[in-house]
This record gives structure tokens, sequence and C-alpha cells, in this order.
């Protein structure tokens, strides 16, 4: 017998060639499968089980009253649409004389989608918007929303926390506590995060002190917190001492390097514009914006013949060093004393930028010394800024959000899904 064929034979076996995918779905028996006219696969299945438990009075059937069609959807299939058709039965009871329908214990009651579909439109829902998850799977921004909380909410409880925001917070030993702009320079919201573990404990709306506070009486066992980092916010630390009285606030050194740099920068750039700076710094003032140790021999040789040239620049570039040295050698017994000596550098010969960024170390000098309490571990809002960036990153991707509720269960979950 020749194992040749035709062309229309060679369709035909191609068009009912396929493989057998499995559908998890012990309880069932699939009856059959077929392509619909709108180029979808559907699946028919009936419960493998002969009998039903009645729910009134709780008794065996097996005399089958009727059997019913109920359409689930299903996900894709590579790129065809998958949809099952559920075969429920509907038993009559031989004591209460009453029909019922069998329980659907593998969709759920009254699903008209299964349980894989839901969970994959919560995953995308995590890392992209509502309305584009909604066209994308052709289905409601409602029902995305409920995909995402329903896949949100064990991942949450997991770590102790809530889909609802008045609910009570686990309790670390640090807190990380900034802000992130959902809309800058008019909207503002606060996050708070478990520094130990490195993870966000919460994200709230609104950064002034009546919107941090409430926030901070969440914590399940106040008194256990021992240090809380964050800059040098007005509203922040009175929050904080008045919700947790017997915590540190540790002004992140990061935000203190910054505000030093800040000034620093107005330095070089005034000598830049300046006549004798002009030429020497030319394409170089990154040469003194570096830090010491990123700069190769060549790159400090050349930074050191211009500071020669250029000596109140030289000095701010020192104390500039002197700071990052300090934070990198001082320890509890010395930090102070290095510090007060700082200080007295710039008030003696530092230029005008730097001398009024002293200000803030005055304001702050307990809280910033507050860092070397707690060596070895380095007190810092690392963590938080980097989910303050994965945070405008999102934004971005959703072209910005107007409901906090969303962006807070992204924030929330992280990484998780």
């Amino acid at each position: 017998m020749s194992r040749h064929h035709t062309k229309e034979q060679t369709e035909e076996i191609a068009v009912d060639a396929g493989i057998l995918v499995p559908l998890d779905l012990p309880e069932f028996c699939v009856l059959k499968q077929e392509w619909s006219g709108d180029g979808s696969l559907c699946v028919t299945l009936i419960a493998k089980t002969k009998t039903a438990t009645c729910p009134r009075c709780h008794q065996c059937c097996e005399q089958m009253h009727d059997c019913r069609e109920r359409v689930k959807r299903d996900i894709n299939l590579r790129d065809y649409p998958m949809t099952l058709i559920l075969l429920k039965r509907r038993f009559r009871c031989r004591v209460c004389r009453k029909p019922f329908t069998e329980p659907d214990t593998a969709y759920g009651p009254r699903r008209r989608t299964t349980a894989w579909l839901r969970e994959a439109i919560g995953r995308q829902a995590a890392t992209q918007p509502v309305a584009h998850v909604a066209q994308s799977f052709r289905v409601g921004a409602r029902f995305v929303g409920d995909c995402f909380q329903h896949l949100a909410r064990p991942l949450l409880e997991q770590r102790g926390l809530s889909l609802e925001k008045q609910n009570a917070l686990p309790t670390p030993r640090s807190l990380g506590l900034d802000e992130f702009a959902m809309h800058k320079g008019h909207r503002y919201a606060t996050i708070l995060c478990d520094l130990e573990a490195g993870q966000v404990l919460e994200g709230s709306d609104g950064r002034r002190l009546e919107d941090v506070v409430p926030l901070l009486k969440r914590l399940a066992t106040p008194q256990q917190v021992e240090a809380v980092s964050m800059d040098m916010s007005a509203s922040f630390a009175p929050a904080v001492r008045a919700c947790l009285p017997h915590a540190q606030i540790v002004i992140d050194h990061f935000h203190v390097i910054q505000h030093v740099m800040k000034a620093f920068r107005k330095v070089v750039s005034a000598w830049a514009h300046k006549k004798e700076g002009q030429i020497l710094l030319y394409h170089k003032q990154h040469l003194f914006l570096r830090a010491q140790e990123s700069l190769t021999q060549d790159e400090q040789a050349e930074r050191a013949r211009i500071g020669s040239h250029l000596s109140e620049l030289e000095v701010a570039w020192q104390l500039k060093e002197t700071l990052r040295t300090w934070y990198a050698t001082a320890t509890i017994e010395t930090a102070e004393q290095q510090l007060d000596d700082w200080i007295d550098q710039v008030r003696e010969k530092g230029p005008d930028a730097l001398r009024q960024a002293l200000s803030a170390f005055i304001k702050w000098k307990q809280e910033i010394l507050a860092f070397f309490r707690f060596l070895p571990t380095r007190i810092s809002n690392g963590f938080v800024e980097g989910k303050n960036n994965r945070t405008k990153a999102i934004m971005r991707q959703a072209y910005g959000y107007r409901n906090l509720g969303n962006l807070r269960l992204r924030i929330l979950i992280g990484d998780a899904v």
C-alpha cells in the first residue's frame, strides 16, 4: 500500500492533526474537542463522578434530572482562543424530591472564566496598565482589577499585609520613610519600608504631618521600632517623634552627601564661568564631581593640576572628600569630634555655598550622628530610593495613575509575580 498522499489528503490530515494538551482537571472527562466557526478551540467536559450530594438533606443522589451547558473561557492555546463547555448535571433528590445542580469545584460558582485565565490576567495587570490588559484579553477593566486583587491578596497575607488600607502593619526594628511624586509639584505620596527584610510595608497618599501620623499609627507594636531612616523632611521628623518616641531618627547618609554635593556643584559651576577657570574646567568639571576613588591615575593627576591653579576650588573639593571619608571611616567614639572639626574647617576656609549648607548639619546634627550608633549595620534609605525609582517607572509605563489603590498594590507586591 502506498504511503504517499495527495495534496487534498495532506491538507485534511494537517487539519485533523494535533497534540493532546493536559488540562490539569483530573475530576473531568473530555468528551470532544472541535474548532468553532470563529477560529476558537472548544473542549467539552463532564465530571467523572456519577453521584452528587444534596445541599438540603445531604443525601447522596444518583438520579440525574437533566444536563445543561456552561461556557467557560480559558487562556489561549498558542494564538487560538480556548473555550471550555462544561456539562453541568442536575440531580433529583429521592428524599426531599427537589432538583439541584452539582457544585462547580474546579472553576467556582457562577464563574464564566477559568482560574488560569484569571491568574494570567492578574499577573499581566501587575506590570501593565489595567486598560491595556482589558483590551488585550477583551474583558472589562473592573474584571481586570478583581483578578489583580485576587492574585495580590495571598501574596500580601504571606507578609502580614492586607488589601485594606486601615489594617495593622507588621513592625520591624528598622523603618525607611520617603516620599515620591505622583504629580510633581502637586500631589505626593509616602512609602514605608521594612529595611531589615527589604520589603515595602505601605504606600499612602500625602506627605504632610497629618498624612504621615495615621500611617505610623498603624504599626502593630510601635515600641519595637529602633531606627527610622529618612531624609531631612520637615514633616516626617515630627510625625516620627509623635508616634515612635522610642525610635532613633537616622538621616540617610546619601541625602547628607547629596546636600553637600548640591552646594559643591554651585562652586564648580561658578568657577567654570569665571575667566580663570573657564579654560581649565572646559569638559573637566566631572573630575571634581566624581568620587576620588573612581578616577584613574591620569584623571587624578589632571584634577590635581587644575586644583593647583584654582586653590579655592581645590579647598572645596578636599572638604567634600573629607566628609565622604568621615562616613567611611568614623566610629561612634570619633564621629562627633570629626564632624565638629569638619564644620569648623568649612566655616574658616570653605566657599560661601558650602558655608550656607552647614545649617542642615546644625539642625540635624544628632540625627546625622545616629548613623554611627547602629554600626556595623548601615541604616540607609537605599532600598527605599530603589523602590521609588521602580515606582516612577511603573507610573511612566501607565502614563500616570489616577487611582492610588492600583499603584499601591503594584508597589506592595513588587517582584513577587
